[in-house]
């Protein structure tokens, strides 16, 4: 898993929104355990694919500069790409089924 300083942010601001339904004191502590797991990426690049929500280019950067495997998303404008340099770009459980870490039900 990857993951920079902008996706840090990013996350932070959007676990706030209400349908995740965590409270403001939750995020910290889920932030501090997604770092035990992560591998931090320094970003150089600047992508601008998304225009409708340019925050999601956030993911496509760390993605390049981290040599991702896949992009696991559920966002709109990510999925709509499909893929970006060669990264493609897939829900959570199109990830499992690729990957076999589950079966199609």
């Amino acid at each position: 898993m990857l993951l920079c300083s902008d996706m840090e942010r990013e996350f932070i601001r959007v676990l706030g929104y209400t349908k995740f339904g965590l409270l403001a004191r939750q995020i910290s502590p889920f932030i501090k355990n997604l770092r035990s797991y992560a591998e931090f990426v320094e970003i150089h690049s600047t992508i601008a694919e998304i225009t409708a929500d340019p925050t999601d280019n956030i993911f496509l950067e760390c993605a390049v500069d981290g040599k991702a495997d896949y992009i696991i998303s559920g966002d709109k404008h990510l999925l709509e790409l499909h893929s970006y340099a060669g990264v493609p770009i897939v829900k959570s459980k199109e990830f499992l089924l690729r990957e076999k870490f589950i079966k199609e039900s």
